[in-house]
């Protein structure tokens, strides 16, 4: 365990290095000082990826909301008209795209991982058409999403390794 001091007795370096502790100086250049900022120069991709993320969660709050209006009954056909699958994944969007847009708003990471199920959830059935609630148009925005996504966080972990 090393012993911690701030000096030596006699303030010469000879003396510090010789004991084999650590030493500690005030103004010394191990640590920056508080307060201060490390200039790292690059793009900064953490807030890149908040950015992404907020802008997601806007997106997904709008589309949470417009399965309310489907819910209320402002679609083509009544809500009650609705075969009963189609009604169930109105009503299932409806509340975990909400949910999904405040955790990604929050940056949290239930949201993120709420967020990709949803959107796997939303291209699966986009591409295979299953009850008829999401296009494949909105199907082809979520894929591109998640990709964003995915390339995002990579650059965010690279970035954190000190490889960005």
């Amino acid at each position: 365990m090393a012993m911690f001091q701030l000096g030596s007795k006699t303030g010469r370096p000879e003396d510090r290095k010789a004991s084999g502790d650590l030493v500690i100086e005030p103004g010394s250049r191990d640590e920056p000082p508080i307060g201060a900022e490390i200039h790292n120069p690059g793009i900064r991709w953490d807030v890149m990826f908040v950015l992404f993320l907020r802008l997601i969660a806007v997106v997904w709050l709008a589309k949470g909301i417009s399965f309310w209006a489907l819910l209320m009954g402002l679609g083509d056909l009544p809500f009650t008209e609705e075969s009963r699958l189609r009604q169930a994944l109105i009503v299932a969007f409806a509340l975990v795209d909400c949910a999904a847009a405040v955790g990604l708003w929050l940056v949290s990471p239930w949201g993120k991982s709420l967020w990709v199920f949803v959107v796997v959830a939303e291209i699966v059935l986009g591409v295979t058409h299953f009850g008829h609630a999401v296009g494949l148009t909105s199907a082809s925005g979520s894929l591109l999403a998640l990709f964003s996504f995915f390339v995002l966080a990579f650059a965010v972990k690279r970035r954190h390794l000190g490889i960005f």
